[in-house]
């Protein structure tokens, strides 16, 4: 049995965010991974220039690389400022 919104790991790190038809931006993460009743899902913050960030977050899908290669499937959730919030679309397996 689990917890519900039970987090399982926070990673923190430099990455790079990546939609189709959009430049990469570099980003500095923080992303939650939880077990939940529908699975393990991901969510968290991107910190990166907001001209660049814009026209990821208008896109409905993007990719988040982490530092250690692995790749994430989001959805910008908000963009206020510099920050972006998200969520992930994808299975989100061992970050």
């Amino acid at each position: 049995m689990f917890e519900p919104n039970e987090v399982l790991k926070t990673l923190t790190g430099r990455g790079l965010v990546t939609a189709e038809g959009c430049g990469s931006v570099r980003v500095r993460y923080r992303v939650i991974v939880e077990r939940r009743e529908v699975g393990v899902v991901a969510h968290g913050t991107l910190h990166g220039s907001h001209t660049n960030l814009k026209p990821i977050w208008l896109e409905p899908d993007a990719q988040l690389r982490l530092a250690n290669g692995r790749r994430l499937d989001i959805a910008m959730t908000d963009l206020v400022g510099d920050t972006a919030e998200f969520e992930s679309t994808g299975p989100v397996g061992t970050l």
